[in-house]
């Protein structure tokens, strides 16, 4: 396919870059694309980017392609007058949403077709992973129940959390997740200017503890931070600011620490979508189907 970009960009800005990301990811999949200011005869498709900039004449439109704008914004009666007046130059309109799609058609405006296709994201940033902390020095008995938080997050996909941990004994079972891909920050002394600033970073403080309560919940409290642990000592009393309550017997805290992660597979699955290569993918489609309909006319 032969296609021909026009940008009439004014600011050299996100539409100037739609235009750029678009024509290197249709040249990608193998088609012949041009950038340029005005429509050429001699292609498959004229797209504009965007719709507001058309010319009004006929004249500088080419019948024999396909003629599609790019439709963002079109919402007071200046937009409104503007797509009236070229409307019937076009083959079709192309929305960034459905129910943009759905808006711009109620009004009636001229245009033959409608379609959206989902602005894509840029892919240049990682997930942001959940930092869940937990500050305790470790004792022989076991009462910081250290091996169920080891044995929870040993399960945990470390895509998508992170630790950080404050207290002697913790080593070992840093060692072993770290080997596991878990991204750790840990210190095992601990002075409170580091604590403060380690727990303002959090998004989860967690506490397995049956012993009273802990101190750093108080902490968490007075910045409004989520927490994880069992109500009991002065948890209990103070439960209503227990984000996640715990069973005694800790049963569910991998399924509590799961549901949470689990949250971010929904932004892993869509940024692997809203890419500029489905981008470009979802415009072809659309300019294959106007140009079999142009045919079969």
């Amino acid at each position: 396919m032969i296609i021909n970009i026009i940008n009439l960009d004014q600011d050299g800005w996100i539409l100037t870059k739609i235009s750029k990301k678009l024509v290197i990811n249709l040249r990608n999949l193998g088609h012949k694309v041009y950038l340029g200011k005005k429509p050429l005869k001699n292609v498959d498709v004229n797209h504009y980017i965007i719709f507001l900039f058309q010319k009004e004449n006929e004249a500088l439109y080419f019948r024999n392609t396909i003629n599609t704008s790019m439709l963002t914004h079109v919402n007071d009666e200046l937009r409104f007058n503007k797509l009236r007046k070229i409307s019937k130059f076009l083959d079709a309109g192309i929305a960034f949403s459905d129910d943009h799609r759905k808006f711009i058609k109620s009004k009636s405006l001229g245009l033959k077709n409608i379609f959206f296709v989902l602005p894509p994201a840029d892919g240049d940033l990682e997930i942001k992973k959940i930092n869940f902390g937990i500050f305790t020095n470790l004792y022989r008995d076991g009462r910081k129940e250290e091996k169920i938080f080891y044995d929870t997050f040993s399960r945990v996909n470390p895509d998508f959390a992170k630790l950080t941990i404050i207290g002697k004994g913790w080593k070992p079972y840093v060692e072993k997740l770290r080997n596991k891909g878990m991204e750790i920050d840990y210190n095992r002394f601990f002075f409170r200017w580091n604590y403060l600033k380690k727990l303002q970073s959090l998004d989860f403080l967690i506490y397995l503890g049956q012993d009273e309560g802990s101190m750093s919940f108080m902490d968490a409290i007075q910045i409004g931070l989520k927490t994880i642990m069992i109500p009991q000592g002065f948890q209990k009393d103070l439960q209503k600011f227990i984000t996640h309550k715990l069973d005694p017997s800790l049963k569910n805290f991998f399924s509590t620490i799961n549901k949470i992660t689990n949250q971010k597979k929904k932004f892993a699955e869509v940024k692997k979508i809203l890419t500029w290569e489905n981008y470009a993918k979802e415009h072809v489609m659309i300019w294959e189907k106007l140009i079999e309909k142009k045919l079969n006319h």
